[in-house]
C-alpha cells in the first residue's frame, strides 16, 4: 500500500516561478524520502498547504499559509519544507540560535587577608577562597595585580598581592560581584 502524498499548492502569476518552485520543493522532500508533492496548478481543493510565491494568498482559503522567503529557488523550498517539518529558516544574518539569558550570578564572598608569615617580614595581601579555575584565577589576578599598580601572583587556589593592599582590592573584588571579607590582621 503506497503511502498517500500531502499536497501543497505553490501559486504564482508566473506559472514558470510556480512550477520551478514546486519541482525544487518535490527534489527536497524526495532527498528525505517526504510524504509531500508540491503542485502548480490551481487545484485548491486537494491542497493542504498554500504557499504564494507573489504573497497573494487566494480569497476563500482559510488552511494553512507558508511564506516563500524568496532568493534561491532550492533554498526557499529547503526553507518552506523546515517550516514544515516543525523547523524554522535560519537567515543568512543569523548564526544561531540566541543564547539563553545568563543566570543570575551566585554571590560568593571571597577573603581578604594579609600575611607576613615566611617572607622576611615583607607583606602580601591574600584574597582566598575564589570559585575559578587555575585559569580564571590567573587573569583576575592580572587585574588586581594591575589595580593595585604591584606585583604578585595565582598559585593554590589563592592569589596573593606584594604589599597591604586589602581595601583597594576589596573595592576591586566588590565591583566584580564578589562579597568581600576580611580576614585576619
Amino acid at each position: 500500500m503506497a503511502k498517500s502524498k500531502r499536497t501543497i499548492l505553490f501559486l504564482s502569476a508566473n506559472a514558470a516561478s510556480a512550477n520551478a518552485a514546486a519541482a525544487a520543493f518535490n527534489a527536497a522532500a524526495g532527498r528525505l524520502g517526504l510524504p509531500w508533492l508540491g503542485v502548480a496548478t490551481d487545484e485548491l481543493a486537494s491542497a493542504e498547504v498554500v504557499v504564494p510565491i507573489d504573497g497573494v494568498v487566494p480569497e476563500g482559503w482559510t488552511a494553512r499559509v507558508e511564506a516563500w522567503p524568496g532568493g534561491d529557488v532550492d533554498r526557499a523550498a529547503s526553507g518552506v519544507l523546515a517550516r514544515l517539518l516543525g523547523g524554522r529558516l535560519v537567515e543568512d544574518s543569523e548564526t544561531a540560535s540566541p543564547p539563553p539569558p545568563a543566570l543570575p550570578k551566585k554571590v560568593y564572598t571571597v577573603k581578604v587577608s594579609r600575611e607576613t608569615a615566611g617572607r622576611k617580614g615583607k607583606g602580601v595581601t591574600v584574597v582566598s577562597d575564589l570559585p575559578l579555575t587555575e585559569d580564571q584565577l590567573k587573569e583576575l589576578a592580572a587585574k588586581l595585580k594591575s589595580a593595585c599598580g604591584s606585583g604578585g601572583t595565582a598559585k593554590d587556589g589563592r592569589i596573593e598581592i606584594q604589599g597591604d593592599h586589602r581595601d583597594r582590592l576589596a573595592t576591586e573584588l566588590e565591583k566584580l560581584g564578589y562579597k568581600v571579607k576580611r580576614a585576619g590582621g
